[in-house]
């Protein structure tokens, strides 16, 4: 079973109100109709029927299971059918029961049930002409007095007023089950956007991080293997590891802050990054068009995650960075944008081989993020090759 849904709650309410109105309109009437006024049945009729229908109106199923819905709108429907016979209760209070129904059963099963009905009540209708006919001539009402037209007429008013109702109840139903999946769709949008900005936090910290704590290891660990032998390197390597610490406080710094700055330039942050202390040779090519924030910070990543993962398994001696803008051709189906390209001469890998780690995972959501497409291109003693196409 499930919670009541706010919006079922706001119908209910106003279902309650609308339905009390009715039953106390019709106490009212049978105490002011001098007819039922002769009955001596008449009070505790009177009785046993508000208390039936309190019940049912009180009474709202809708969290309970599909055979005690059913049998609460059948109920419900059958017992306006009765007193209406006894002249008790409006016909309005069937409408309302029939509308509840169009939120607890489906579509097909509640239109089916109305037909059911209407043959049931015309039934009964037909059954009780002869003494509505005489009580309209009691009160001269000669224009009703023809059989046929009373049963055409009220099978007529009844089908008319039932599909109103199904209607009705249809397009209400259907509007607030609508208005609940919007309610699921914006908490699972909610939902996924938190997944995406932990997602997009975790890639900050390993790729910022990543690359100055690998270069910052490998220094540390050159002072601890040359510190007997040659005091002076090892004194070198502790300056640059102090260095490195502080740009990984830097790297940070930078990942929070990036979104709120304004002037972040790629090509000179490329330029930086390959003057750095690597192992190997970086030379650096690179034109961009005029790119968002977002999509540069995101490149400066993706170059700064090969740069890491060149440095750790590659054992290259010559890195290239290159980037180049695509005019496009129509007539050859070429689209415009960049195109960026970072090879090394290393040792190279297979890519049939599975591979752990978040660095090659990274680069291909970066790039997803960005709408562009990701091509790796590498075999063993022949270096690696990564190449991002991203559309203007």
């Amino acid at each position: 079973m499930t919670s009541l849904q706010p919006a079922y709650i706001k119908m209910r309410r106003s279902l309650l109100i609308i339905e009390l109105f009715i039953l106390a309109f019709s106490i009212w009437a049978i105490f002011v109709n001098p007819k039922l006024q002769e009955s001596p049945f008449m009070l505790w009729q009177t009785a046993l029927f508000a208390l039936v229908f309190i019940s049912f109106i009180l009474f709202f199923p809708v969290n309970f299971s599909l055979r005690h819905r059913r049998i609460y709108v059948i109920l419900s429907v059958l017992s306006v059918i009765i007193a209406e016979y006894y002249e008790f209760i409006s016909f309005a209070l069937y409408c309302t029961f029939f509308l509840k129904g169009c939120f607890l059963l489906p579509r097909k099963e509640i239109i089916t049930i109305a037909i059911l009905f209407l043959i049931v009540i015309s039934l009964s209708y037909i059954s009780r002409v002869s003494s509505i006919i005489q009580y309209s001539q009691q009160i001269d009402l000669k224009l009703y007095l023809i059989p046929s037209r009373l049963i055409t007429g009220y099978i007529l008013s009844y089908s008319i007023n039932c599909i109103f109702v199904l209607l009705l109840g249809n397009v209400w139903a259907e509007e607030q089950k609508s208005r609940e999946k919007a309610d699921r769709l914006t908490k699972q949008v909610e939902t996924l956007a938190v997944d995406l900005e932990r997602n997009r936090i975790a890639r900050d910290i390993h790729d910022t991080l990543g690359h100055s704590l690998t270069s910052l290891d490998v220094q540390i660990e050159l002072a601890q293997r040359v510190q007997a032998t040659e005091p002076v390197r090892a004194q070198q390597a502790i300056d640059l590891a102090k260095k490195l610490s502080s740009q990984a406080l830097d790297n940070v710094r930078q990942a929070l802050g990036t979104m709120k700055r304004s002037n972040f330039d790629l090509t000179e942050a490329i330029n930086a990054l390959a003057e750095q202390n690597h192992p190997f040779q970086v030379i650096v090519d690179v034109r961009f068009p005029q790119l968002s924030l977002q999509s540069s910070y995101q490149l400066y990543c993706i170059i700064q995650e090969s740069i890491t993962n060149i440095q750790k398994h590659a054992q290259a001696d010559r890195v290239t960075i290159e980037s180049r803008i695509v005019v496009g051709v129509a007539a050859q189906n070429e689209n415009r944008g960049t195109i960026l390209e970072i090879c090394d001469n290393g040792n190279g890998f297979d890519l049939d081989r599975p591979h752990t780690g978040f660095g090659l995972r990274n680069m291909k959501e970066r790039v997803q993020c960005l709408g562009g497409e990701f091509h790796l291109n590498s075999n063993i003693g022949q270096g690696t090759q990564i190449k991002i196409f991203l559309p203007s």
